[in-house]
């Protein structure tokens, strides 16, 4: 196994430490996702709860009818099993990779593993694994790939994906 691109939701990111954000490297709209908490030298942003919570079965349902994947085969999931959360700690609970057994969705929270443009995703939630024989010179194309995302989808969260390199 090596590395590959997938696609998550940030619940948590920051800038990097050397460059400030460039609205350019990510999809209009993406930054009214999230509320925005200065800590000291830090700037922290957190998905609304809310938006997350109230659109993320939907979107699943959306996203999977879109590529035309097998949800079932991909999630261990039916669209009608995808577990009901009403607050963040729960989604993290029910959605935790320990919970998930490797099936998607399911939360990571390193940014080591997943290197996207823009910022570090310190947690999300990963819900679409593609081709781990990906090579990519440029990441222009993860960016491509975010923004026909959220210009194609109705999801609110359409606009709140990060696609990137996973490994």
């Amino acid at each position: 196994m090596g590395t590959g691109i997938m696609a998550a939701i940030p619940i948590t990111l920051e800038p990097y430490e050397r460059w400030e954000l460039d609205t350019k490297d990510f999809s209009k709209g993406f930054f009214d996702n999230f509320d925005v908490e200065e800590t000291g030298s830090k700037t922290i942003y957190t998905i609304k709860e809310n938006l997350l919570i109230d659109n993320y079965k939907a979107f699943l349902i959306e996203f999977y009818t879109l590529i035309e994947r097998d949800f079932k085969k991909e999630t261990d999931l039916t669209f009608d099993t995808i577990p009901s959360v009403t607050n963040l700690d729960e989604f993290r609970e029910v959605f935790s990779d320990d919970n998930r057994k490797g099936y998607l969705p399911y939360i990571w929270n390193d940014y080591h593993f997943f290197s996207v443009v823009g910022c570090k995703c310190h947690e999300y939630c990963l819900f679409y694994w593609g081709s781990y024989k990906a090579i990519l010179e440029e990441y222009i194309t993860l960016l491509h790939f975010e923004r026909i995302l959220s210009k194609s989808m109705s999801n609110p969260l359409a606009n709140a994906v990060k696609f990137g390199i996973f490994g």
